[in-house]
């Protein structure tokens, strides 16, 4: 990164979070450059010789490193839990954790690929709604679900006071017959297809997420991972590739 940039953008570099939420924690007081607070996210800043921290502990740009992973049941997307295991534990030791986070969210209960990276950058081309990269689910149901529930499920559903609307719902032709359903999402509220599907007297029974974007998850078993160059993760997202 060259100098003169705009401090959410080095934020985002660090691995710290998005440019979105870095804006958030610049106004809220909790960065300083040069040990006086800043509260202007416009602000720009010399990446050579400005030391600037978060909460009092100084940030910089780390190397970025770029996972895909089959995230197995019962762990949590989270960088650290009290009560859980986390995604990160599943790493070894030689793997430096600092900084990296999960690329959105699989609840505690959900499965399959997750992106861990710490590219704030990168995370936020993902994630952002405007930038229409779809997230792919593969959803047992306690129930069979006819061509009737299906349409509903098309209809949208209120989650965190919104309403929402899948982009797509098919059935998978696997057994137990008439129970797998496929939905896509363009954005993942929390709980976002639990509540659709509780919404509809539906329980779910698994919940794996096996694509995003254009990127498939075809090789990775529970709990493997694989490292990626940010490069070639960002065309398979785009253009299609498989982990």
């Amino acid at each position: 990164m060259t100098q003169g940039v705009r401090i959410n953008r080095f934020i985002a570099a660090c691995g710290v979070c998005s440019r979105r939420k870095a804006d958030l924690l610049v106004m809220a007081g909790r960065i300083s450059v040069n040990l006086e607070v800043c509260t202007d996210p416009s602000r720009t800043i010399d990446t050579k010789s400005d030391v600037v921290k978060l909460d009092g502990e100084v940030i910089s740009i780390r190397p970025k490193l770029y996972i895909a992973m089959n995230k197995p049941r019962g762990l949590v997307c989270s960088v650290s839990d009290s009560f859980s295991r986390t995604v990160l534990e599943l790493l070894p030791s030689e793997i430096p954790v600092e900084g990296l986070f999960p690329v959105g969210r699989l609840d505690k209960g959900s499965e399959g690929l997750l992106l861990l990276t710490n590219d704030g950058e990168m995370a936020q081309r993902i994630l952002h709604p405007s930038h229409q990269i779809l997230k792919t689910y593969e959803v047992l149901l306690d129930a069979t679900a006819d061509d009737a529930a299906l349409e509903s499920f098309m209809k949208g559903t209120e989650v965190e006071g919104r309403k929402v609307r899948p982009e797509r719902v098919v059935a998978i032709p696997r057994r137990p017959e008439g129970r797998w359903i496929s939905v896509t999402l363009s954005e993942g509220l929390k709980r976002e297809i639990r509540v659709m599907a509780a919404t509809r007297g539906f329980k779910v029974v698994r919940l794996v997420r096996t694509r995003i974007g254009k990127l498939d998850m075809k090789r990775l078993r529970p709990g493997e991972f694989m490292i990626l160059d940010g490069e070639v993760l960002m065309k398979m997202i785009l253009y299609g590739g498989s982990v």
